[in-house]
């Protein structure tokens, strides 16, 4: 999900002659933990003098994609208690896609290795994809390995919106026989850890 979004002020005035009370400010509504604030405003019992104002940060965090929305609301001794203010944000979120799915390697001799393959990793979503790591998982293995050649971060980075990179596997095998992997990349993407298959033979 979107990290935390820079802060929007909102500002509270009390135009009346006389200090105003504010008893709370907090967030109702539909979704009112996708939004936190923080303010000067002074809380009962200190007072808003006549004619000041104060400043509500909001900030946004959303815990779900899509459309989210609340209801800042200020509570105090003023005739048109509570003071309302709309608040809304979109929550976005990366989507990962590896292709191809799998990658079959050709015979190759015990303890030579193979030309490498290219798996590409494409970040669709609309947010910017974290990377935890990528690493090679499995049955067999240490029998496979992602090389330097590689430009996504197989130790962990960004890969950003709608940006792609590559993972490049070769197969060195220890023994005859087939050989099963996988190209396991750990991300902050619905459906993480995305795996490619990895297979081969050695005679």
């Amino acid at each position: 999900m979107a990290a935390r979004r820079a802060a929007q002020a909102v500002t509270l005035s009390n135009p009346s002659g006389t200090a105003l009370t504010i008893t709370s400010i907090g967030f109702t509504g539909t979704n009112p933990g996708d939004f936190g604030q923080t303010n000067n405003c002074p809380v009962s019992p200190s007072t808003l003098a006549a004619n000041g104002t104060c400043t509500i940060n909001v900030t946004f965090t959303p815990a779900a994609t899509g459309t989210r929305g609340a209801t800042l609301t200020v509570t105090d001794n003023a005739s048109n208690s509570p003071q309302t203010s709309s608040v809304s944000g979109a929550g976005v979120a990366p989507t990962a896609t590896l292709s191809p799915t799998s990658l079959s390697f050709s015979k190759q001799n015990v303890n030579t290795t193979s030309a490498p393959k290219t798996v590409v990793l494409t970040n669709t979503g609309s947010a910017p994809l974290t990377v935890n790591s990528i690493t090679i998982t499995g049955t067999n293995a240490n029998n496979f390995a992602l090389t330097s050649a590689s430009t996504c971060p197989l130790s962990g980075g960004t890969v950003a919106t709608q940006g792609n990179c590559t993972i490049v596997v070769t197969f060195t095998p220890t023994s005859k026989g087939g050989k099963t992997a996988a190209v396991s990349v750990a991300d902050n993407a619905s459906g993480s850890p995305q795996q490619v298959s990895l297979s081969g033979t050695a005679h």
